[in-house]
């Protein structure tokens, strides 16, 4: 197997953990806060971690009301002859509420990726800083 097969084998890990998550979405829990992703086309985000333990379903974060630090991977595909981007960030936000939605949004200007943590009229919450990112 050459070494160029061998860099498929991450990227279509990927295709089938994303694709395995596209059932319905769940009902949000009432005594949870719901923070959804919101990426710029055509990249993906994933979120991973909340407060250091990995989550199950990477299309969203519920979390119980209070402080948390929201951990995301961001996979930014580049138009042209670019190789895609693996990129983390976390957010850190202390006044969750039990029953409101949430929204992590990515914005990418240039070369710098971060996200903003916005309430249900689009407030601003908190922001993480600049996403790690790495050729993936």
């Amino acid at each position: 197997m050459s070494f160029k097969h061998l860099l498929l084998i991450p990227g279509l890990s990927v295709v089938c953990l994303l694709s395995a998550c596209a059932g319905p979405m769940p009902q949000p829990d009432p005594g949870m806060a719901w923070i959804g992703l919101q990426e710029e086309a055509p990249n993906d985000m994933l979120a991973e971690r909340v407060d250091g333990k990995r989550i199950d379903d990477g299309r969203f974060f519920e979390v119980a009301p209070g402080s948390h630090n929201l951990e995301v991977t961001l996979f930014e595909i580049p138009g042209g002859d670019s190789n895609q981007q693996d990129c983390e960030g976390k957010v850190s936000y202390n006044q969750f509420h039990a029953g409101e939605h949430y929204k992590l949004v990515e914005t990418s200007l240039g070369r710098e990726v971060s996200a903003k943590l916005e309430d249900s009229h689009g407030k601003e919450l908190a922001q993480t800083g600049d996403f790690q990112c790495m050729p993936g």
